[in-house]
């Protein structure tokens, strides 16, 4: 009996010795992160914000996120970097517009030993330390959109790719090396594609829709028959298809609208038939990334300096595959990307850095 009781005794301090511990280690558990975007104007970066948010959740983290009004605030965006370390965040991520802005960023992050990465972005600052950029290859993904865009034309004209002839417009985003690996790319699969296709121009919409149906709207007024508006982002391509509408043409005979981010807008539109194709680069689940990362970190696991993640072209046809995630690639190491007019990755190293696609988280 008194045996008995003390083991009683014993299950019963045990379960108090555990109680008093979960909440302590639950406590050692969580972390205080920090996420800017360069501005909160895209459907692309709130859907980033939105995969960073469930995923931080998931993991009973508190995420802190703040931007600029505008992405060319580069002032602001210094700033909120500097709020948010002031704040106490633990990791921070950031995706840079201006580099001279970002390297200011990043330094203020070393300086307080907060580790920084950087998301949408895989060119390496040529001062601080970015514990990882994780991004596409815009100029790769450009490259497939681009070829995607030489069989639509040749589709409408009834001839091969290689034969075709056709009128393209690029839409550029702000000056930056997002704008030029987009152009870079999409042109370079343009010559390979379809050499006979002329870009009959290109003007900034400065990644807004309102902007591209402006420019668009002048364009067409010059060049009535131009069959491919492009844009650097999704936003410009649907403002460049909704000034072709009210033109009276109609998209996907008359012309074609095809643009890179894969936004949900984007997404709705390609079900409705109102758009042509978008380079799909799955922002939700990029911002997932960015948080697994940050728990690499977090656990002292070693992680790649840049941490290359998916684009696919993405098609009416091919539209519920990419929403059921089944077209997302888990990321792997990949090669840094520069602004110098020439592939991202290396030819011969091609084959090595496609991985099997397998069912998206």
């Amino acid at each position: 009996m008194h045996r008995n009781k003390v083991l009683s005794l014993m299950v019963v301090a045990a379960l108090f010795l555990a109680v008093a511990i979960a909440p302590a280690a639950a406590q050692e558990a969580e972390h205080y992160v920090g996420f800017v975007p360069p501005a909160l104007t895209s459907p692309f970066h709130v859907a980033m914000v939105e995969g960073a948010k469930a995923r931080a959740e998931e993991l009973g983290w508190k995420l802190e996120v703040q931007a600029p009004a505008s992405e060319g605030d580069f002032a602001a965006f210094v700033t909120t970097v500097q709020q948010l370390l002031e704040l106490g965040v633990e990791a921070i991520s950031i995706n840079p517009i201006g580099t001279d802005s970002a390297i200011t960023a990043v330094k203020a992050a070393n300086e307080k030993g907060i580790p920084i990465l950087a998301h949408n972005f895989i060119t390496p600052f040529d001062e601080g330390e970015v514990v990882s950029y994780i991004g596409y290859d815009q100029w790769g993904g450009a490259e497939k959109l681009a070829m995607h865009t030489c069989e639509l034309i040749a589709q409408k004209y009834g001839k091969s790719a290689a034969e075709t002839n056709g009128k393209v417009y690029i839409l550029l985003g702000i000056d930056s090396i997002f704008s030029h690996r987009r152009t870079g790319g999409f042109k370079a699969g343009l010559e390979k594609g379809c050499p006979n296709v002329e870009v009959v121009g290109e003007q900034t919409g400065e990644w807004l829709r309102t902007k591209g149906s402006e420019v668009a709207s002048i364009a067409l007024q010059q060049t009535p028959d131009i069959d491919v508006f492009y844009g650097n982002s999704d936003e410009m391509a649907i403002g460049a298809a909704l000034a072709a509408e009210q033109l009276g043409l109609t998209i996907n005979e008359d012309f074609f609208a095809v643009g890179i981010d894969g936004n949900p807008p984007t997404l709705d539109l390609l079900g409705q038939g109102a758009f042509s194709a978008t380079l799909g680069v799955d922002p939700y689940r990029m911002g997932v990334t960015v948080i697994d990362t940050m728990a690499k970190v977090f656990a002292g696991e070693e992680v790649p300096l840049i941490t290359l993640t998916p684009s696919v072209v993405v098609t009416p046809e091919n539209l519920q595959d990419y929403l059921d995630g089944l077209l997302w690639t888990e990321p792997v190491a990949g090669f840094p990307e520069m602004d110098n007019d020439l592939p991202t990755i290396p030819e011969e190293e091609m084959m090595d850095m496609t991985p099997e696609a397998t069912p998206g988280s």
